[in-house]
């Protein structure tokens, strides 16, 4: 607990002290210090699988559509609601299943190792040719070493590369840092084809509704000149992907490491209301939203990401001492609780519960009813991506680094992953926050040990 408050009150001396600097200093320091408080504050509670999948409202007519994670009794309006609990994260039933899959492992092992060697091998030349000071080959090699996390498609490595964009202090060159910066939003697309497989599947509990309701119709492509492609006469047919309609050409507007992003509006009229009920086709009917969509199979790659990350963490704890093994564990949590969607949008709705009536605060609300654990579905946001250059930037900053205090010190829901791809600046000079994958629960007591 000593050394937990010793790295929070390192953290409160930041907000202090990170005033002084430019806007783009603000924005990386900042989150460096948040992420550093998350692998402290996760804590595992146990939930029935079940719970777990079960969407979060259930389309009926009646005006209690969400599940309630809290306890019963009246709540102060600042006051926080209980969490979702993290599941998925086992760590002892994924060294059980990769222990007897060795050929697995050592393909992974490799195909992750030998390009990095490579990436390594090829530092050491330069050094040894004595060009490695030349701004332009550590552009090179830091390019390089983004492609290599990239083309690995290992979330760990692609979430480790991110954290790292934000510590310069530990790589060593600012160049890299830069570099590893545009993992936050470059990271490459997977198949648009597939991700709307993956909708589809994902939301096939409205299916049945839909089929039973006397309100069926296709949605006829879009006329024009242009041929239709696969994808738009995918959602034109399926009734469940016709509930939406999609802007850029049926095609994702952004990429992250766990998903990737398409924008939609929410078609209003007797299907909406037949797929999640009257009351909450009124809320959003018509809503311009963002539809985030789970790669497919990251939950399998990051069981096996982590059991090489535990297993050379059990090592070096023989080797150097200390209990790395659990440092590990907690990261697992943090990785496994974001590639829950339900759990995201519940986090998200606690955020606004918190943080969404702040006059200089957006904070854009899920639509539940629409949202399962690989499909997010909340409202479009439009602004501007940081660093925020001159007044205007430092006043977002100062918003931002406001609304971190508050929630260190007074709510103890922590927004733990706030970079700029999480971050807008809207068009009215608001601070909009867009993910809440990240979240962390700082108890009470913990709070009162700043003061």
């Amino acid at each position: 607990m000593k050394r937990w408050l010793v790295r929070h009150a390192m953290c409160c001396r930041f907000f202090v002290s990170c005033l002084a600097f430019s806007a783009r200093e603000l924005n990386l320091r900042f989150q460096g210090a948040l992420f550093a408080t998350n692998a402290r504050t996760f804590k595992q509670r146990p939930s029935p699988v079940a719970i777990r999948n079960k969407p979060l409202a259930t389309g009926d007519n009646d005006a209690s559509i969400h599940n309630n994670w809290e306890s019963s009794g009246a709540k102060s309006a600042r006051e926080k609601t209980n969490p979702m609990p993290i599941t998925g994260y086992d760590p002892a039933a994924i060294e059980e299943f990769y222990d007897r899959r060795p050929f697995q492992v050592g393909w992974r092992l490799n195909s992750l190792g030998l390009p990095l060697l490579g990436w390594w091998m090829r530092l050491l030349m330069d050094k040894a040719l004595g060009i490695n000071e030349n701004e332009e080959v550590q552009r090179k090699r830091g390019a390089e070493l983004r492609e290599h996390l990239v083309q690995s498609k290992s979330v760990a490595l692609i979430k480790s590369g991110q954290a790292l964009s934000l510590r310069p202090d530990i790589i060593k060159n600012n160049i890299w840092a830069n570099e590893l910066g545009k993992l936050v939003d470059a990271v490459g697309s997977f198949s648009d084809l597939e991700a709307m497989a993956i909708m589809k599947q994902g939301l096939a509990d409205l299916k049945p509704r839909l089929e039973s309701s006397d309100t069926r119709k296709s949605i006829a492509p879009s006329k024009s000149k242009r041929s239709v492609n696969q994808i738009e006469a995918l959602v034109a047919s399926d009734d469940v992907l016709s509930l939406f309609e999609f802007y850029n050409d049926n095609r994702a507007v952004a990429s992250a490491s766990i998903g990737q992003v398409y924008k939609a509006r929410i078609r209003s009229g007797p299907q909406l209301e037949a797929a999640i009920g009257p009351v909450e086709a009124a809320k959003w009917g018509g809503k311009v939203c963002a539809i985030k969509i789970q790669r497919p199979d990251v939950e399998a790659s990051a069981s096996l990401d982590m059991y090489l990350l535990r297993r050379t963490a059990m090592w070096l704890s023989k080797v150097r001492g200390g209990d790395l093994p659990q440092i590990a564990d907690a990261f697992g949590m943090q990785l496994f609780g974001e590639l829950d969607y339900v759990r995201e949008a519940n986090n998200c709705d606690r955020f606004g519960e918190l943080y969404g009536d702040w006059s200089d605060v957006m904070v854009p609300r899920a639509c539940n009813s629409l949202t399962r654990q690989k499909v997010l579905v909340m409202e479009w946001v439009d602004g501007e991506k940081g660093p925020w250059k001159g007044k205007d930037g430092i006043d977002i900053v100062k918003i931002g680094l406001r609304c971190s205090v508050d929630q260190l010190m007074t709510t103890g829901l922590f927004h733990a992953d706030p970079h700029r791809g999480n971050l807008l600046k809207t068009p009215s000079g608001k601070l909009a926050f867009i993910d809440f994958g990240m979240m962390a629960d700082i108890s009470e007591e913990d709070r009162y040990g700043f003061f």
